[in-house]
């Protein structure tokens, strides 16, 4: 079987991202003294990879966090996790209970939906592969970067990205690149045909409801930087950085992700700050508002929501047991479209863009209820961080990061940003980053936090970052914060007295 020419391509294309990826990462870890900086990095910037699918689920986005990933795991302390103190519990467990369902109905899918062993290993790596991929991006992440210092490299790492990805549209929109780059064009259909050069897209290449779900994180997230701060120049270049994002968010015309993100913000600055921070918030969405066919859009565009939760809905009554199969739908309703494309409500023309209903249609029952799970287990921690977050600026990243989370749940209900690459591995991210805690019980040996050496030795040192790549933990520059005594259960006090 011969591979085709832009496979090939396409691969060429992904090994040197990583050899770039690489050679970024091992500089910044090597800067700031910190193992961890530098697949954060990567992880952090994969919306600056454009998506294009190459083989068996995996496309040209993945290989910047899955080198990540893989630099990652070495570092992990995996024999001591079972010990690890993680906070807030119960929406831990929730949220665990349903991506490990969702795990597991995703590999009954594939083997009773996939025929020939190369179905059964695209379809597996598609669902219960990419959910795996992010369960191990978030326990590596808030293992490994536990500690305040780590927690703001993080978030200033993810504004970095919002902002590119802003400044990218947003000079595609109104400049524009060669092959109407950044943009995607708009349907005849819509109150936008002729009227814009397009939506914003981003570096993406995906929908522009993709590149909005970023930048809504991101918003929030600089606005937490902002707030944070005391140092003026500081404050006001993250200010700055939220205009730039709010203005290619409003541009991407997404319009859940812009009223999302502007009923989060207020929500922010009346809890945290002061409300006249709004003003060049207003100041920059009333022109475009005037100037542009935004307000047309919301009012005029009819969503075809009900027409594909229908849809979604039908798949899994029809197929309750395992599903159709994970990224299958589109090709099941155009099988048989009298049945799944032609509703009460309307033409289905796209995939369910409902978190639950999607997962039920391609994996079955047993997806929609681990998806459900996820889902109460995510919303349980984004509350939970809420309300305990420490008043005054020590507790505004945190809120702020709550508030995007949910904000990132709530559109989840309309689009399907968990099962896309870029925008799932964003949020898996931010809530390893900044949301949970998990803390490793002290050392045997005093609690230096020094990590043995072990299997990971043999892990080719090309990558590592100086000439001894083992820093010990409590010298680390981000680091895992050791749990206290007090959290400990008595054997563990014990084996830490000892």
């Amino acid at each position: 079987m011969t591979t085709p020419p832009n496979v090939i391509i396409l691969l060429g294309l992904a090994a040197i991202a990583a050899g770039i990826g690489d050679e970024v990462a091992r500089q910044t870890s090597r800067r700031l003294g910190w193992l961890a900086a530098g697949p954060f990095v990567l992880l952090a910037a994969s919306p600056l990879v454009p998506n294009y699918s190459i083989a068996l689920g995996f496309s040209l986005d993945d290989a910047l966090p899955l080198l990540g990933l893989l630099m990652m795991l070495p570092l992990v302390p995996w024999g001591r996790l079972r010990a690890t103190y993680w906070a807030p519990t119960p929406g831990t467990t929730i949220a665990l209970a349903g991506i490990l369902t969702m795990i597991v109905a995703g590999l009954i899918s594939a083997v009773l939906v996939g025929g020939e062993l190369g179905d059964v290993v695209r379809l597996a790596i598609r669902g219960s592969g990419r959910w795996t991929f992010l369960l191990l991006i978030v326990v590596c992440v808030a293992v490994l970067g536990s500690t305040e210092r780590s927690r703001l490299f993080s978030a200033r790492v993810m504004a970095l990205v919002g902002t590119f990805e802003a400044a990218f549209g947003l000079v595609a929109y109104f400049i524009g690149f060669p092959r109407n780059a950044g943009l995607e064009a708009t349907r005849q259909s819509s109150v936008l045909f002729g009227e814009v050069p397009g939506r914003i897209s981003g570096t993406l290449g995906i929908s522009p409801n993709f590149t909005a779900a970023i930048l809504m994180i991101t918003i929030l997230v600089s606005a937490g930087l902002a707030l944070r701060t005391s140092e003026r120049r500081e404050r006001v270049a993250w200010w700055a950085a939220v205009v730039v994002q709010f203005a290619a968010l409003t541009l991407t015309y997404t319009r859940v992700s812009l009223g999302l993100a502007i009923v989060a913000l207020a929500i922010l600055v009346l809890l945290r700050s002061r409300p006249i921070l709004l003003l060049p918030i207003g100041a920059v969405l009333v022109p475009i508002a005037v100037f542009t066919p935004m307000l047309q859009r919301l009012v005029s565009d009819m969503p075809d929501r009900l027409a594909l939760w229908t849809s979604a809905f039908l798949l899994m009554i029809d197929h309750p047991f395992f599903g159709v199969g994970a990224g299958q739908m589109a090709a099941a309703v155009a099988q048989e479209p009298e049945r799944y494309r032609s509703t009460i409500f309307g033409q289905a023309w796209s995939t369910a863009h409902n978190t639950v209903l999607l997962a039920g249609a391609e994996t079955g029952v047993l997806g929609a209820i681990g998806a459900i799970l996820l889902n109460l287990g995510l919303a349980v921690i984004v509350i939970h961080v809420f309300l305990r977050a420490p008043r005054g600026p020590a507790g505004v990243l945190a809120v702020a990061s709550a508030l995007a989370l949910g904000a990132f749940l709530a559109q989840g209900m309309v689009n399907n940003l968990f099962t896309v690459g870029v925008t799932g591995l964003f949020a898996a991210f931010l809530l390893g980053s900044q949301l949970l805690e998990a803390r490793l019980p002290l050392d045997a040996d005093g609690g230096t936090g020094i990590r043995p050496r072990g299997w990971s030795d043999l892990v080719p040192r090309w990558w590592r970052p100086a000439q001894d790549p083992l820093v010990p933990g409590g010298q680390d520059g981000g680091g895992v914060r050791p749990v206290q005594p007090d959290l400990l259960d008595a054997g563990d006090t014990r084996r830490a007295e000892a």
